[in-house]
């Protein structure tokens, strides 16, 4: 039999009913306007708020992939409340979310483990009867369902680890396992979280600003450092020294914004939030 990875934050994060839910997104990406200048596309870093916050700063990204047929999604996303040493690949065969099901590349999966001690087959950030299961994976699976052909597969891995070295190894397994005309790199992350909408643009640019140096190293220590503020900033990192590695030259900010923006509330809590494409001119 078939294990799947239950949706778990439809109807709270974004829509359960698969009609409300393809209509929001293909709503979002019909306002995306933006346009990518380089000639190859090896990787996106998101954010994962409810799409009501963020969803049209990831629809910006994701309206990029329209026209490329990426085959393979290597989706990297943080957990945001399990310890996870090296990195945790999830094992089953689909992850589901109200549009279908979205089954997962095991044998990528299989060489991945096989490249790097950092990572491990695990039920961590994927099991959904944790006290909190982890969100930020599965909220960009919808998009992914309404922008690429309905074969693609997705190599599901959970985060927690930020260490250099840890990052560094990963990427590399990555970049030498895997065919990088058919497959995508995504970074679920958002950036700065806190009670200053002043402090969240001043963080943000900082944040941004060291991601389009495309310096995964100078990053990764700087968000250890909280110089730099994205509560993926792990899996950002993994996808800067996999996408340097294969060659990328470029990375272009595709659109930012915060949650004080979209709900034109200035004071108490806000987060940041943006999409950023990495590739080659």
């Amino acid at each position: 039999m078939s294990t799947v990875r239950k949706a778990t934050w439809a109807g709270q994060f974004y829509p359960a009913n698969a009609r409300a839910l393809e209509s929001k997104i293909d709503g979002f990406l019909h306002q995306a306007s933006k346009e990518y200048t380089g000639e190859k596309i090896y990787g996106l870093i998101v954010p994962h708020a409810g799409y009501d916050y963020s969803g049209q700063t990831a629809a910006a990204a994701f309206a990029l992939l329209k026209e490329r047929d990426f085959k393979t999604v290597i989706l990297l996303a943080p957990s945001h409340s399990e310890f996870i040493s090296g990195a945790s690949l999830y094992s089953g065969d689909y992850y589901e979310t109200p549009i279908g099901l979205v089954p997962v590349d095991k044998a990528l999966s299989e060489r991945l483990v096989q490249a790097s001690p950092a990572l491990s087959f695990s039920s961590k950030g994927h099991d959904t009867t944790a006290q909190r299961p982890e969100h930020s994976l599965e909220v960009q699976l919808p998009f992914l369902q309404r922008v690429l052909n309905e074969n693609f597969r997705i190599v599901p891995i959970i985060v927690q680890d930020y260490r250099p070295e840890n990052c560094r190894q990963i990427g590399d397994a990555i970049a030498g396992s895997i065919d990088q005309d058919q497959t995508l790199l995504l970074a679920s992350s958002d950036l700065y979280h806190g009670e200053s909408c002043r402090e969240c643009k001043r963080q943000d640019k900082a944040t941004v600003n060291s991601l389009l140096s495309l310096d995964p190293e100078e990053f990764i220590k700087g968000a250890n450092k909280n110089i730099y503020q994205a509560c993926g900033a792990g899996p950002a990192a993994i996808l800067l020294f996999a996408s340097k590695r294969l060659g990328a030259d470029d990375v272009q900010l595709i659109d930012q914004t915060t949650s004080a923006d979209v709900t034109g509330v200035q004071s108490g809590y806000v987060v940041g939030y943006a999409s950023l494409v990495v590739g080659k001119q």
